[in-house]
């Protein structure tokens, strides 16, 4: 289609739309005009520049390993530098010859062609970076600038047409990006410059700049489209510039749905009977959308012995649906929640159930989800999910006896002849039960020692005769004779120890060593397996 039967085309499609605004007694909606304009845009009908991925008008400059897809020209200058490092790709090197004269000549036929046709939207003053721009003409009454990315979005039109018109320069900041979605082509993209174009470092660029100057890639800048100055410099720096052409896009077949796939384990994997082990589901999607759930959900029927703890601390991270865990039952489902939606693994991800169980006997439990267990709207898993948990007897070990010890001592240790001393017997039990004595315990004084009957006393306690209900344990008795004294029943507490005192006085200067032998103290918790020694010394 001619330049003039687009702008004619472009005119009435425009008086039309004023006619129809008039006949409703409204204004327009902006974004439909625009629309309706773009879609009578047509590209431009590139002639003989078509082939040429780079062309310029004084010299095209080169610096490092720059790629050139299509013929490389430049006319009226003659020179042509950096090739190689550069190279140039399915195309030739045309330097101030017939070819590259005849592709000015048309390149400003088509900047004309571009300069003319009448724009849908002025975005004079703001940056293209982060906007999404439908198909149509877009201009500025000075300079353009890029920062970011910009997006074109075709709607599903693969000729679908954007011009951009600058009336001086066109620049974009470093790693800035021009990105087309929904079928739109680089070749239908056209960027018309007044003065010179700039595109900064790592840009990735899409579209056929026509700039009336000069054209310059900073270091590593990229182009699918063309870069065509008319009268100035192209300059690249291991840039890329392939030449984009048109053609029929490609039919897009949607990828074949990949099964969710199910897999599972214990953890401990194993447990005393009557432990604890958490149960964990994993439910994965390879694919791009998420995998709704349906089938009746995902039923976990536990191996025979085995069921949801008393407390099952159930819970999923997969998005909606309801878990059902009671405790005691051996049934772990994930369903539809009543009146409302079922549950789905998200799209090139996976998420768990978990929930935690028991076993009161030993054994060793298979826990299994067979193949098509997990139905979902991606298809259903191929392989079985296993997982065995291995339940331990419970093996009781009695706690070791400690044999209970004997202590005792003089206070004061050194009397004078006629004097009292208090003699201490301490009874000690390092066992969690009471040592209850098997027999009587005895301490015999020595020849010459006298015991001061009123004063004996115990804190042992009272244990093998038994006490009625509200009745308080009396101190256990005491065997008092003139030479001898201890208890005749009783028991030493838990943990702990009690003690046997009594006052004794000696007539007679003297050393008075008191012992009680080894095995001296019988209990239900051993017998002491040291003697208790002590010695009272008597002065005149």
């Amino acid at each position: 289609m001619s330049i003039s039967k687009i702008r004619f085309t472009t005119l009435l499609l425009g008086a039309l739309a004023v006619l129809l605004a008039a006949c409703n007694g409204g204004g327009m909606d902006q974004t439909a005009g625009q629309a309706n304009l773009a879609s009578a845009t047509d590209a431009p009908p590139l002639r003989t520049e078509q082939s040429f991925a780079v062309l310029g008008g004084s010299t095209v400059t080169n610096t490092g390993p720059s790629v050139i897809t299509g013929n490389l020209g430049v006319s009226p200058g003659s020179a042509v530098t950096g090739f190689p490092p550069g190279i140039v790709v399915g195309g030739t090197t045309h330097a101030a010859d017939a070819v590259a004269l005849q592709a000015q000549n048309d390149t400003t036929t088509a900047y004309n062609d571009l300069a003319a046709l009448a724009c849908t939207s002025d975005l004079t003053g703001q940056d293209l970076g982060g906007k999404t721009l439908v198909p149509g003409v877009y201009c500025f009454s000075s300079s353009a600038q890029l920062t970011g990315a910009l997006t074109l979005n075709a709607g599903g039109d693969s000729n679908a047409v954007w011009v951009f018109k600058t009336g001086s320069t066109l620049v974009t900041a470093s790693n800035s990006a021009v990105l087309m979605t929904n079928g739109g082509q680089a070749c239908n993209v056209f960027w018309q410059v007044g003065s010179s174009a700039t595109l900064g470092t790592t840009t990735s660029f899409v579209g056929s700049i026509l700039a009336l100057t000069s054209i310059a890639l900073d270091t590593g800048a990229n182009v699918s489209g063309r870069v065509l100055a008319r009268n100035g410099a192209v300059t690249l720096d291991s840039s890329t510039v392939a030449a984009a052409v048109c053609g029929v896009p490609p039919v897009v077949t949607p990828p074949t749905p990949i099964p969710p796939t199910l897999s599972k384990s214990f953890s401990p994997a194993t447990i005393d009977a009557g432990g604890v082990s958490v149960l964990t589901i994993t439910l994965s999607n390879a694919n791009d959308t998420a995998a709704i759930i349906g089938g009746g959900g995902l039923t976990d029927n536990l191996p025979s012995g085995v069921v949801i703890a008393a407390t099952p601390n159930a819970g999923k991270t997969c998005v909606g649906g309801q878990l059902t865990a009671n405790a005691g039952s051996s049934i772990l489902h994930l369903g539809l929640v009543p009146g409302g939606t079922t549950s789905a693994i998200p799209a090139n991800g996976s998420c768990t159930v978990t929930v935690n169980v028991t076993a009161p006997a030993a054994g060793s439990f298979i826990n299994s989800l067979p193949a098509g267990a997990l139905q979902t709207s991606l298809g259903n898993n191929a392989a079985p999910a296993v997982a065995t948990l291995t339940v331990n007897t419970v093996v009781v070990t009695p706690p070791v006896v400690v044999p209970p010890t004997l202590g005792k001592a003089f206070s004061p240790a050194t009397i004078t002849a006629g004097g009292v001393s208090t003699l201490t017997i301490t009874l000690s039990n390092a066992n969690a039960t009471p040592a209850s004595l098997t027999a009587q315990f005895i301490d015999f004084l020595p020849s010459g020692m006298q015991l001061i009957g009123s004063s004996v006393a115990s804190t042992c306690i009272e244990f093998l005769t038994p006490v009625a209900a509200g009745v308080t344990r009396k101190p256990a008795w005491f065997v008092i004779g003139p030479d001898a004294v201890g208890l005749m029943e009783g028991a030493i507490p838990a943990n702990g120890s009690c003690t046997v005192t009594a006052q004794v006085t000696v007539p007679v200067a003297g050393s008075y060593f008191n012992s009680v032998p080894a095995g001296a103290l019988q209990t239900s918790n051993g017998n002491n397996a040291a003697p208790a020694v002590a010695t009272l010394t008597v002065t005149q």
